[in-house]
């Protein structure tokens, strides 16, 4: 068995605190799985990642019920204490059809930005990208759905 690095095992411990949290599991509990599994960090930091999978899961999806000329509140972005390139990132999900008659394909894309921005703008700055970025594509994109606010604070 390959042995993973800590950011490998505090990565794994993400994923592993989303399935422990929807089972409602106890932090003692998760700890002690990701034990079993030899798969611990510091102990601070594991709660840490627990309590911030939480807030995650709480808040998964409240923004998409946002006003689209309305600037989120903090009740429905997720304070995480990762470190990321900018302030705010915002999970957008992206359907798109390749051929007609086909089922939808959704993807998640993730927007990052230095100011909280309404689910207009961030709709508007999608499609923007999608033109700019994937111009042959745009035309199979069916709907773009601001999903997930984060915001990244020290």
């Amino acid at each position: 068995m390959a042995v993973l690095t800590p950011g490998e095992k505090r990565a794994s411990g993400i994923l592993r605190a989303k399935k422990a949290i929807k089972l409602g599991w106890s932090q003692s509990k998760f700890i002690a799985d990701l034990r079993a599994r030899g798969e611990t960090y510091r102990r601070t930091d594991m709660l840490a990642t627990y309590r911030t999978a939480g807030q995650l899961e709480r808040k998964a999806d409240a923004y998409k019920y946002v006003r689209k000329d309305r600037a989120p509140t903090a009740a429905v972005i997720a304070q995480v204490d990762w470190t990321m390139s900018k302030e705010y990132m915002y999970k957008v999900k992206v359907a798109s059809r390749t051929r007609p008659g086909e089922p939808l394909t959704e993807r998640f894309v993730n927007i990052m930005q230095d100011r909280p921005m309404t689910p207009g703008e961030i709709e508007a700055l999608t499609w923007e990208m999608i033109a700019e970025q994937s111009p042959k594509i745009a035309g199979q994109v069916e709907s773009v759905t601001p999903f997930t606010a984060i915001r990244g604070v020290m």
